[in-house]
């Protein structure tokens, strides 16, 4: 009885705190499609998943990309998350947040400015207020 006690009170403290903020309180996607619009060697829809703290983007082909989480940040006025490729440390893509009005990917290499990459779909966890 006393365990299932500690479990309800930790349950509705997690509601409640993914209450407070509304908004504020934004999420990370772990998984989404994307199908790039510019000439690639390998070209066809992409599949991106969060493993641990990184991300695995697998192409086509069944090649694998991994990128590393780097930090929050905004990008065209969408927040999100900026993470580096590890085998390309010079490159790095922003992810917008799931609760993002637009569902952006951008990257980024070197001195450069942001450039569109496309529009992520099939994104998930979808956020439920």
């Amino acid at each position: 009885m006393r365990q299932a006690h500690k479990f309800y009170i930790a349950a509705i403290s997690t509601i409640m705190l993914a209450s407070i903020g509304g908004n504020a309180l934004a999420v990370q996607p772990t998984h989404f499609t994307f199908t790039p619009r510019f000439q690639d060697p390998d070209p066809g829809k992409r599949i991106w998943a969060m493993q641990g703290s990184q991300y695995v983007e697998t192409l086509p082909s069944g090649r694998r990309n991994t990128f590393r989480v780097k930090k929050p940040g905004t990008v065209h006025g969408q927040s999100g998350t900026i993470i580096q490729k590890i085998e390309e440390p010079n490159f790095y893509v922003f992810i917008a947040d799931t609760d993002a009005p637009r569902k952006e990917l951008w990257w980024w290499r070197d001195k450069g400015p942001w450039n569109f990459m496309g529009n992520m779909q099939d994104v998930m966890p979808v956020r439920i207020d």
